[in-house]
This record gives C-alpha cells, structure tokens and sequence, in this order.
C-alpha cells in the first residue's frame, strides 16, 4: 500500500501565503520601475525613427506620479507624453500622429515598438523587485 509523507507542510503553507499577501508598496515599485524602463525606452526608440524636430515631444514622455487601482481590481502607471508644446499642440496628440501618421506623413510607431522592442527588459526590472522581495522573506 502506498504511503504520503510530508515535512514542513506548515512552513510551506506559510510561504505561499507570504507570496499571496505581497504588499502594496512592492507592487507599486515593480511598477514604478518598469514605467522607468518604458518611458526610456519610447524616447530612444522615437530618436531613432526621427521623431524628434523639437525634441518636445520626446522629452515630454513620463509616468504619472502615482499607482492607479484599475476596474478589474489591478494596478497601473501610466507612461505619455503630457504638456504642450511651443504652438499650443497637446504632446499627445502630436505623438497620436506620430504613431499613426496622417494624411502626407507616414506613421512611425515609436510607442508600441519601444513597449515590444523592451518589455523583456521591463519584466527583467520588474523581476529584480520582485526576487528581492521574496530574498527578504528568505523564499
């Protein structure tokens, strides 16, 4: 007849109740420090399809300051480019057409490359925040 055994189903028990009560403060900063690599990210990879007469533009991209609770129940940061320009333009909306294009000008998806071309090193950053957590519960 076969038999179960099991050692330290207590601790066990306990450490993954330690990983489902992660704090607020750990999930803000994985966001926070993944927001950092993608706000970089979306002025590098603009520079480099030229999306850069002024540099207004791309200088205007950031995070917003705080962590938002979403409908779902998630948490986000949002990363954009906020202000206006010399002109009185709205640094979204010339980003919006720079990411689509318009009539006469072709569309330079700046933005979602950058968040394809560096969301592996997003989630590396993310990860590091992550994995120092669970080293500071010994998990």
């Amino acid at each position: 007849m076969a038999s179960f055994n099991t050692v330290n189903l207590d601790g066990l028990i306990f450490d993954m109740s330690e990983l489902a009560s992660m704090p607020d403060d750990v999930i803000d900063e994985m966001l926070n420090v993944g927001a950092d690599v993608i706000a970089e990210a979306q002025k590098t990879v603009g520079e480099r399809m030229g999306v850069h007469l002024t540099g207004v533009t791309l200088d205007s991209i950031k995070k917003s300051k705080k962590v938002s609770a979403g409908s779902a129940g998630g948490r986000y940061i949002d990363v954009y480019p906020d202000g206006t320009n010399a002109d009185g333009n709205r640094n979204a909306e010339v980003a919006f057409i720079n990411e689509f294009g318009k009539r006469g000008q072709m569309p330079r998806p700046f933005m979602r490359t950058a968040n394809e071309e560096y969301a592996d090193e997003m989630v590396k950053a993310e990860f590091e925040v992550y994995d120092s957590y669970l080293k500071s519960k010994n998990l």
